[in-house]
């Protein structure tokens, strides 16, 4: 039995998937059984929060094996110490963690720092672990929608600099994989895409997918810190993301590594071709 927290999300929505192919037994925690209504009948669902612990330690009984994603922003980390803590009450063998590339940097802003908290929370638990570093998602030009569709422009904080965003299905090819098969314990995974490309270069391959022009404008930095927090980002997290965008701005952001075709044979999906999957979101 694998125990998928966060199987509504961008990963756990293509985890979810990837796993009922292989046939495998599965349990998912949702506060909204709306949201897993849809989910092929075999999946076990319960209904309740990570911060309660009876529920916790009810959906933990007879797993085998935890994909784990991180409540962020918690108050010492309650809900992922309780699940570490009740996965290890259980006997569970293995904890698959999506970690966050920015764990790997020094000096760590907020998203590092706190993600690297939690997989301390997981060794020192002493359960078999994998951590997987993933960089940007391709799914964050979503949060592109709203100027695309009103003005046709991406207003861009991070300048020519160049990343290697990946999407979520590979993330999740890689999870399943982890979950599935042996050798992957005390192992951590640097999961990006294939291409290196900045947002302009992004913005050409949605340009040419939706068929139309859109313009990346360049903005300060501190001009897009503002515009988060405005539109409801914790500050803590508007500030991480300053540090992020300044790395890739100077140059330190074209990191990037084949592990996506190493771990599942299959190189790592294009912007192109997400862009073409999700086209329907811009036009």
């Amino acid at each position: 039995m694998i125990f998928v927290t966060g199987a509504t999300g961008n990963i756990g929505t293509e985890l979810v998937k990837q796993l009922l192919t292989k046939g495998v037994s599965l349990r998912v925690l949702t506060r909204d059984e709306a949201k897993v209504s849809h989910l092929d009948p075999s999946v076990e669902r319960f209904i309740g929060d990570r911060h309660d612990a009876a529920t916790v330690r009810r959906a933990l009984a007879g797993v085998e094996k935890v994909f784990m994603l991180a409540v962020l922003f918690d108050k010492n980390h309650e809900a992922d110490r309780l699940l570490v803590e009740e996965a290890k009450r259980a006997a569970v063998r293995h904890i698959v963690f999506i970690s966050s590339s920015e764990a790997r940097m020094e000096p760590k802003g907020a998203i590092g720092g706190l993600h690297r908290e939690k997989e301390q929370l997981i060794e020192d638990s002493g359960i078999p672990w994998t951590f997987l570093h993933p960089g940007g998602f391709m799914s964050n030009a979503l949060q592109w929608v709203g100027t695309i569709k009103s003005q046709a422009k991406v207003f861009n904080p991070s300048g020519d600099g160049k990343s290697a965003p990946i999407s979520p299905s590979n993330i999740a090819a890689v999870a399943a994989r982890a979950l599935t098969s042996a050798g992957h314990e005390g192992k951590t995974y640097h999961l990006t895409g294939a291409e290196l490309l900045s947002v302009p270069d992004q913005v050409l391959v949605l340009s040419k997918v939706i068929g139309k022009p859109i313009q990346a404008v360049d903005i300060p930095i501190e001009v897009a810190t503002e515009r988060a927090v405005a539109a409801g980002l914790p500050k803590v997290l508007a500030d991480s993301l300053a540090t992020i965008w300044i790395r890739i701005r100077d140059g330190q952001g074209a990191f990037q590594t084949d592990e996506v075709e190493q771990l599942t044979g299959r190189p790592a999906q294009t912007f192109e071709t997400w862009s073409s999957e999700h086209r329907s979101a811009f036009v």
